[in-house]
């Protein structure tokens, strides 16, 4: 249930610590082991009483930055999401409507699993550091649960980078695979037959095997998992040797680096059970990725002094692991150090924090601040090109996302097709946030306009076709969604940007819609807009219009741009706005802002009519521009012969050295390379171009996609 992973600074249960405590205190069991607040809820008997809290003594220890997300679930009380920092002290809190396991994920959403009465389902609610309890949260069954098979769902766990999240469906005795961009009641893509109800689990990225804890004492194993999805059962299973008469696993995590797993048994789960607030247990297995049968743990721990009764969680930080402890006492966090290589037996916890019936956690390390996942800013991290192609309404490519490599040798590969919701539509921008869950925005030319939200294409080789079991789609009146094109995201806001065309204004939805979803904000251009660019470093958000100008939100986060933008940027040549020193028509379509030399680098369409009027510009200093500001540079053709092969640049790609154009007119996907410091302007050539006519033709959209 504890995940949380990151290129850029999480950690997961599959990748090993990438953070580790540091203790300022020799010893912290006694001083830190307080009175907490509830029992266990009600799925593993009646709540018990409530506590008084005890001394917090957060300031007897440090740790490295960290963000922990502890899931409260009191029983009777009301659930929710305590949001605490490496010290453990309070910075948020909310509810998700879920109570279960929850999880964290690459772009800053949390979620969680939840089987409270009439809203059963996966729930995910997005910025979930600073997130309120009102905020969007987009859920996968809920009040309408008939096709989700949910039942009593309880720990989480993400597959990798496949899109999908692994269910442990207790209520049920199985595991469910569903989408983690699905949203409402959708069948899942598997169901995974189990010997026993299961209560968590974790998998290994880099075999491919899942591990399961199930309440029947045993660790079921699927090898090669996302082949098949288990549907010839468990490869093996495993229990421990030691275990007591009543075995009930519930928290697992697993060390990758060492093939270790750390495995919690509740042992008797209900108050009614004599002593079965210190019967709870911790086991270590070595070898686990080969283990089978009965196997002696290379470490127990249990008895009076672990406060161990019911363990619900765990999570390995480096060489110690930490766990969510409901029942002794009414619920702590207890952090066991050097576990792996710990005596075991009736040892106290290292650490023992008091908090209210702790039912899952998640630990998002902190590390410096990281672009967006397309915003490449070091030429030397690997990447591909992602391209839309944009033909025709219900052409037949029209669906279709391709990648290409960097240097543009070897074809477009076909990444996914959305041509089954696409027949009579047309695919336009596409981004991706840090998940890798692509936003494509669409229309058929009249009333019909969404976004489609695909899993893991960003992570995942080629996608299965768009499916409402792992994908989802963003559409209806209510979105006031017309001829949308480009889509910005901004993962640390939990925010879209899209630029509305069609309704001359830009709208900002939360990346947690589903659905007829309204926006969260809408921000009334002075012309149509085609694309945007967000510069989380000085929280500005740059709008490209078709009239020529760049309109800079400063300060977005504040009111996600309602108030009107900050600054207009028209670009000109010798003090002369563009399209009257150029003699064409300035028409802004893509837009990036490269935040090391400040620049914004702009391609202008000219006459959508005309394959030869297109053009490249920059506006240095773009921080602080504002009025009419000359351009620091302008590629555009002149008669009698252009050179430049720009006649509809409709998007463009930076990685902080070399410019990628999607130029649609002439149906070419152009490179230029050095493009801030080449010194070249004018009528000039691109370093390489490539015609995608005949394998991704008219491409539309562009952006850069990381390979992980």
């Amino acid at each position: 249930m504890s995940y949380s992973s990151s290129s850029h600074f999480h950690r997961s249960k599959s990748q090993g610590a990438a953070w580790r405590p540091v203790l300022l205190a020799l010893t912290l069991s006694s001083s830190l082991i307080l009175t907490a607040c509830n029992g266990d809820d009600g799925d593993d008997g009646a709540p018990g009483a409530n506590g008084a809290n005890g001394s917090d003594g957060q300031d007897a220890f440090s740790y490295q930055p960290a963000t922990i997300y502890v899931a409260s679930n009191p029983g009777g009380g009301t659930p929710s999401v305590t949001v605490r920092n490496e010290s453990l002290r309070v910075l948020n809190s909310y509810q998700t409507g879920g109570n279960e396991g929850l999880i964290v994920d690459d772009a800053g959403n949390l979620t969680q699993a939840g089987d409270v009465s009439g809203a059963v389902g996966v729930y995910t609610a997005c910025n979930a550091r600073d997130r309120s309890t009102g905020d969007t949260t987009r859920v996968l069954g809920g009040s309408s649960n008939t096709n989700t098979g949910f039942v009593n769902p309880k720990g989480i766990t993400p597959l990798g980078n496949t899109g999908l999240i692994f269910v442990a469906n207790v209520g049920a005795s199985n595991g469910l695979v569903v989408g983690r961009a699905a949203a409402g009641d959708q069948a899942p893509v598997a169901t995974v037959a189990l010997a026993a109800s299961p209560w968590d689990a974790v998998y290994d990225d880099t075999n491919d095997r899942l591990f399961v804890a199930l309440t029947n004492g045993s660790v079921a194993v699927f090898d090669d998992f996302t082949n098949g999805f288990g549907a010839g059962g468990a490869t093996r299973s495993f229990s421990s040797s030691t275990a007591a008469a009543t075995s009930n696993l519930h928290g697992i995590d697993y060390d990758a680096a060492s093939d270790r797993l750390v495995v919690s048994d509740v042992g008797a789960g209900s108050s009614s059970v004599a002593g079965f607030d210190t019967d709870g247990l911790l086991y270590v297995f070595e070898q686990a990725s080969t283990l089978s049968g009965s196997v002696t743990p290379s470490v127990s721990i249990s008895g009076s002094a672990s406060r161990l009764g019911n363990p619900v969680d765990l999570l390995i930080d480096g060489t110690d692991v930490r766990i969510a402890e409901k029942a002794n006492g009414g619920g702590a966090i207890l952090i066991f150090n050097n576990v792996f290589v710990s005596s075991g037996g009736n040892v106290a916890p290292d650490i023992a924090f008091a908090t209210s019936a702790p039912e899952s956690l998640a630990v998002q390390a902190e590390g410096s601040a990281v672009t967006g996942a397309t915003d490449v800013v070091d030429p030397a991290i690997s990447y591909r090109l992602l391209t839309t192609s944009n033909p025709a309404t219900g052409s037949a490519t029209s669906g279709n996302v391709y990648a290409t490599s960097r240097t543009l040798l070897g074809g477009q590969q076909l990444k996914v097709d959305t041509s089954g919701i696409m027949a009579t539509l047309s695919i336009e921008n596409i981004n991706l946030d840090r998940n890798g869950d692509a936003y494509i925005t669409f229309d058929d030319g009249g009333t019909v306009a969404g976004i489609a939200v695909v899993s893991g294409l960003g992570k995942a080789g080629l996608r299965d076709p768009f499916s409402l079991s792992r994908d989802r789609l963003i559409t209806g009146s209510t979105t006031t969604l017309s001829s949308p094109k480009g889509v910005e995201i901004a993962d640390d806001l939990g925010v879209m940007v899209v630029a509305n065309f069609g309704g001359s204004n830009a709208l900002v939805f939360s990346t947690c819609a589903s659905g007829d979803a309204a926006p969260l904000a809408t921000l009334n251009t002075a012309a149509a807009p085609w694309d945007s660019d967000y510069d989380p470093l000085n929280d500005t958000l740059y709008v490209a219009l078709t009239n020529g100008s760049v309109e800079a939100y400063d300060n977005f986060s504040r009111d996600l741009g309602v108030g009107g933008p900050s600054r207009t940027i028209d670009p000109a040549i010798g003090g002369t706005d563009v399209a009257t020193a150029s003699g064409n028509p300035s028409n802004i379509h893509g837009i990036r802002y490269d935040q090391r030399s400040d620049t914004l680098i702009l391609s202008d369409v000219g006459s959508g009519a005309s394959s030869t009027d297109g053009a490249l510009m920059t506006i240095e200093f773009a921080a602080s521009a504002d009025g009419v500001t000359d351009v620091g540079k302008r590629i555009a053709g002149a008669l009698p012969v252009d050179n430049t092969g720009l006649g509809n640049p409709v998007d463009i790609a930076f990685d902080g050295v070399d410019l990628f154009v999607a130029e649609k007119a002439n149906q070419t996907i152009q490179v230029w390379r050095n493009f801030l410091t080449d010194g070249r302007d004018g009528n000039v050539a691109p370093s390489a171009s490539v015609d995608v006519s005949a394998s991704a033709p008219s491409p539309e959209s562009i952006v850069l996609l990381q390979n992980y």
